[in-house]
């Protein structure tokens, strides 16, 4: 609980906790997704982010009482960097900041001194192991995703309407109504009337169809892309022939993800999107130039591709998904990247493990893969039946309509185990179908131009 004065918890405290470094120097906090109304102060979010050259995508709000303070908004035009991005949005409350790769902040508390220290104000804290634990992460996915599509970027001419009407406000006591509706009708923002009448079933069927929208575009560009990385001409020699296809392109993506989108600390994905979203297909052809002249696996893909895909396959098969013992289980889960991401991030405590000393990768993967293979025990639904669900549970195009029932309801839903874990699994088990997509996955996807959605 972020409470202020009342429990002297202040949400600098978890800022100065997400400026951690790690052991390789970069930061703990890969990018900040900030959907705050008011914002009042630049110092206590926007510089943090920029000092440390930490990316930042923020949402604000756009109404006649000018919530976003000009010169803030002067900051992000002079920048001019794809890393920093604002834009603005009618009917908008929300007090959302996200550092991933750490946590969330859901609140009351705008950008501004007072709310972080001195109003009374209430928010939770949420790690980013609880978030992908309780499949929350793709929850916050959504909710930006709705709020982006409504919203429109900031430019010179939005900024100077903005101003002057900053302006004006600054040497009048009372708005005025005329000005203030002239302001409210400007073509520059995109009408939106909310979500104020919209029932809960609705709001629900409606992130359920943006999800499956997204989810299915995205498959196509990885289907599409397959095509080309398993053509005899792209494919490297030490690539075996009968490789799947879309485990072929998954482990092209690894491969142009780890080598050509890191600036020494981290992936900047985004900075090469913005490069390439206006020709992503010439993005595409350079890397795969790149991938064709390998004479190795630069990160191992060679043993993913020609050892543990086959083996996932087989043991992800309809005939045998039933029979997964808990030692197969964590085998299965070891060779999952996203499990393995995950594994790392969560706390010793929520996977059973003991304080101590600290545990090695296969270790904490293991009691991952123990502490889901034993979710019956604690009265919840058997993660094996759920995926078999999942993968063989009705007709293969609306399997990810059946991802979708996992992830949510709790019949059926695996604790501890997100969309990025499903998405891979069922990629190596089907892979010439649904080529395996995690966060990774995506990230690669978005730095050769794509406009896609980056899942936890």
């Amino acid at each position: 609980m972020v409470l202020n004065g009342l429990n002297g918890s202040y949400l600098r405290n978890i800022l100065e906790s997400a400026a951690a470094e790690l052991k390789n120097g970069s930061n703990l906090t890969e990018r900040v997704d900030a959907a705050v109304a008011y914002v009042s102060d630049q110092d206590l979010l926007f510089e943090w982010c920029w000092k440390r050259d930490i990316p930042l995508r923020f949402w604000g709000r756009f109404d006649e009482g000018v919530p976003i303070s000009p010169h803030i908004l002067k900051r992000f035009l002079d920048r001019k960097s794809p890393n920093y991005v604002c834009r603005l949005v009618r009917q908008f409350h929300p007090k959302v900041i996200w550092w991933r790769g750490f946590g969330v902040y859901i609140g009351s508390a705008n950008l501004s001194q007072s709310a972080w220290w001195k109003n009374v104000e209430v928010g939770v804290f949420l790690t980013d192991d609880e978030l992908v634990g309780d499949n929350k992460a793709l929850e916050l996915e959504l909710f930006f995703q709705a709020v982006h599509a409504h919203t429109s970027p900031l430019t010179d001419e939005l900024y100077a309407l903005i101003e002057q009407r900053s302006a004006a406000l600054d040497k009048q006591a009372a708005i005025d109504r005329e000005a203030a509706k002239k302001f409210w009708n400007t073509d520059y923002v995109q009408p939106w009337e909310g979500l104020g009448n919209v029932s809960g079933k609705a709001a629900l069927d409606l992130r359920r169809d943006a999800f499956l929208n997204e989810w299915m575009q995205t498959l196509q560009l990885l289907r599409d892309l397959a095509a080309k990385v398993s053509a005899d001409e792209n494919r490297p020699s030490w690539v075996a022939k009968d490789a799947p296809w879309g485990a072929q392109a998954d482990q092209f993506l690894h491969a142009h993800y780890y080598q050509n989108t890191f600036d020494g600390r981290r992936a900047d994905y985004e900075t090469h999107f913005k490069s390439h979203q206006t020709n992503p297909g010439l993005a595409e052809e350079t890397a795969l130039s790149w991938w064709r002249s390998l004479k190795s696996a630069p990160n191992g893909e060679d043993l993913t591709l020609n050892k543990w895909a086959p083996y996932l396959r087989q043991m992800l098969s309809a005939e045998r998904i039933m029979a997964t013992t808990e030692g197969e289980f964590a085998e299965i889960l070891s060779h999952i990247h996203a499990a393995i991401e995950y594994a790392r991030r969560v706390s010793n405590r929520a996977v059973g493990l003991q304080e101590g000393p600290p545990y090695n990768m296969s270790e904490k993967v293991i009691a991952l893969a123990k502490h889901i293979y034993k979710q019956p025990e604690r009265g919840g639904p058997s993660p094996v039946a759920t995926l078999n669900y999942v993968l063989y549970g009705g007709p293969a195009k609306e399997l990810p309509s059946r991802m979708w029932d996992a992830l949510h309801d709790p019949k059926l839903r695996i604790e501890n185990f997100g969309i990025s874990a499903m998405g891979e699994l069922v990629g190596w088990a089907l892979p010439n179908q649904f080529p395996p997509r995690n966060g990774r996955t995506s990230k690669a996807l978005r730095s050769l131009g794509h406009d896609v959605t980056v899942h936890v």
